[in-house]
């Protein structure tokens, strides 16, 4: 999978920075705070601050940050303990409903505004084509619910043996968003308007870099916490 498009620099974070500076040095952690119903208002709360507040881990809140920021970025293991597990899987279980509740939506209701606009060909197309997708992506986030959260939780590690054969899939689901790119650069009529089009195209590619960081918290958090915590039991 390729990270490229949305590798950024790495600014410097830590426990003691407030939450303004840290949105400060990258809006798109704004994200977090929604999925994980993290409550405002901040004030000058620093990062452990609130942390603390909320019952999580700022090692790994900070972690989560620079994962987000930075496609290359890999957490050291040596970091994890025990207890952070089930916040990893929390945090996962919030991502999807973002997903579902908040950002297919949102671009569903551009779609919708763009096939307005369309013949009956384009707009047959492209909500087949939106529809499938949208299948295709909640039946494999409910596939990690089943089998991989759900066995995470039961401590049950021969059955996480499918790690793979779940995380891996994300890839077919950045192939699919890029179809859905494609069919908008080039299948629809030109009455179709160029503001409702970079609209759509900016919520599926917003959707599709969100995705990639989730495999990456998937792969290089929560992985690592299944083989240091329940695998070698």
């Amino acid at each position: 999978m390729n990270n490229d498009a949305y590798v950024k620099p790495m600014p410097t974070l830590s426990p003691e920075m407030t939450i303004f500076e840290l949105i400060d040095a990258d809006p798109s952690l704004l994200s977090i705070f929604a999925r994980l119903e993290i409550k405002l208002p901040f004030g000058d709360m620093t990062v452990e601050q609130i942390c603390r507040r909320d019952g999580f881990s700022d090692t790994l809140f900070l972690e989560l940050c620079r994962l987000c920021i930075n496609g290359n970025y890999r957490p050291n293991a040596e970091l994890f303990e025990e207890y952070m597990l089930p916040q990893v899987v929390h945090f996962l279980r919030a991502s999807h409903r973002y997903y579902i509740n908040e950002m297919l939506p949102h671009a569903a209701e551009h779609l919708d505004e763009i096939l307005a606009s369309c013949d009956d060909l384009s707009k047959s197309t492209l909500s087949r084509f939106y529809q499938e997708y949208v299948r295709f992506v909640e039946a494999h986030l409910e596939e990690e619910e089943r089998d991989l959260f759900s066995v995470i939780e039961g401590g049950n590690s021969a059955s996480l043996s499918r790690f793979d054969d779940i995380v891996v899939p994300h890839t077919d689901i950045d192939d699919r968003t890029n179809d859905i790119a494609s069919l908008i650069f080039k299948c629809l009529p030109e009455r179709a308007s160029t503001a409702l089009r970079c609209a759509m195209l900016s919520d599926i590619y917003a959707l599709r870099d969100d995705l990639r960081r989730h495999n990456d918290v998937e792969m290089y958090l929560l992985r690592p916490m299944i083989e240091k915590f329940i695998s070698s039991k």
